[in-house]
């Protein structure tokens, strides 16, 4: 069978229109001379927090002190400072310890003397003597230096020449200077245990807290460094100000914590896992045409940069990111992130280049580096010319 010219023609005519029809439709298209930032769905578990910051305090303490006054030799830690069972602490001078020692040698000499008097005393006695009321006067003597120096040698008892720690924790407080007195009345070291520490926020407004209750999770980040712990709130204090209240967290992972770090809270009172979330500028809220409710819409963008409206459901939303759900929302959908009021439904939009606003803001760094680079260059030149002038000057 024969098929002529005529009839390719014919066959070829309705392709060449759709093909016509297809790129009219494409060319009539309105397109928006709008450059748009444009971001994908997620699927991810949605929080919403309360930022503060805090710090890291003692909770329960182990107070040492002394029961005489001492004169502090030395002192090997700060406060706050991380401390092991064994370590000394505080180290007091023997001035104490020899001056007992002393007088308790210098009793024990007037003892001595008084018993031998005492002997000879009761031996003419017994020879007919009239002693007795000598014998009594020693007698009373002897006994008062003896009560003496069995006080001296409890205090004695009561010296001791360091302070050693019986736990692993911290330093909370030191009441010693060296050189200084300690005396009893004042604890000379406030300890903490290692576990026995706690994050204190600092003052939070009550209206911040109104979703906020004991056993909300928090992660916990120290200020200057990347460690980061999970704590529990625990207690919510009253401070005396009103409207304003301070939240304690425990946590079980101490080895990195130090007493009196500042660190950075992020207490999580509300979460939802596997939504699919949007920033949340990239939705858009209308009246419905009567005007009593609320409809939400986000812009999908596709590989042409034609943008399509879409009405969504909208959730739980954190200030950053909002929760969406309808019909065919799935996670990796292209959306335009900061619609305003010129992008329309089935118009073509420009995409914010982020590759080369990144390449160009390299650029810039690049020649901003080579100019500072030629700046020292002709700074370290004119000096060393200003130095060779003065030089000349004083030839």
């Amino acid at each position: 069978m024969i098929i002529n010219k005529k009839d390719n023609i014919i066959w070829l005519l309705p392709c060449i229109l759709i093909f016509v029809i297809l790129l009219m439709v494409g060319m009539c298209t309105p397109r928006i001379n709008e450059k748009y930032m444009v971001d994908t769905t997620k699927r991810e578990t949605l929080e919403i927090f309360t930022k503060m910051k805090g710090k890291v305090e003692a909770k329960d303490f182990v107070s040492i002190g002394l029961d005489v006054q001492l004169q502090v030799d030395d002192v090997f830690f700060k406060e706050g400072a991380r401390i092991k069972k064994g370590d000394i602490l505080v180290k007091f001078s023997d001035y104490k310890e020899r001056d007992l020692n002393s007088k308790m040698q210098e009793l024990k000499q007037n003892l001595a003397v008084k018993n031998s008097q005492l002997r000879f005393l009761k031996n003419q006695y017994g020879e007919g003597a009239d002693t007795t009321n000598d014998i009594n006067n020693l007698t009373g003597e002897i006994k008062a230096l003896e009560g003496e120096l069995i006080k001296l040698n409890n205090e004695s008892g009561l010296v001791r020449r360091a302070i050693i720690s019986p736990i692993d924790g911290y330093i909370v407080k030191i009441n010693a200077l060296k050189g200084q007195y300690a005396d009893s009345l004042t604890p000379v070291v406030v300890l903490a245990k290692i576990q026995d520490v706690k994050i204190v926020s600092e003052p939070v407004r009550e209206n911040q807290l109104q979703y906020v209750n004991v056993g909300n999770t928090a992660n916990i980040s120290v200020i200057n460094n990347n460690n980061s712990y999970e704590a529990i709130l625990y207690k919510i204090n009253n401070i005396g100000i009103e409207n304003l209240k301070t939240l304690e967290f425990l946590t079980s992972d101490f080895k990195d914590l130090s007493l009196n770090q500042e660190v950075n809270i992020r207490l999580i009172h509300q979460k939802k896992e596997n939504v699919i979330t949007v920033p949340l500028n990239a939705v858009i809220k209308r009246k419905s045409k009567n005007g009593k409710i609320d409809k939400y819409y986000i812009y999908l963008i596709d590989k042409n940069n034609k943008v399509t409206e879409k009405e969504v459901l909208v959730g739980m939303n954190n200030g950053e990111k909002i929760e969406i759900s309808g019909e065919n929302i799935k996670e990796g959908m292209e959306i335009v992130v900061n619609p305003n009021d010129k992008i329309k439904n089935n118009v073509i939009v420009k995409r914010i280049d982020y590759k080369q606003i990144k390449i160009n803001k390299e650029k810039e760094l690049e020649k901003l580096q080579r100019e500072n680079e030629q700046k020292k260059k002709d700074i370290e030149k004119n000096e060393a010319e200003i130095i060779r002038l003065k030089r000349n000057e004083k030839k």
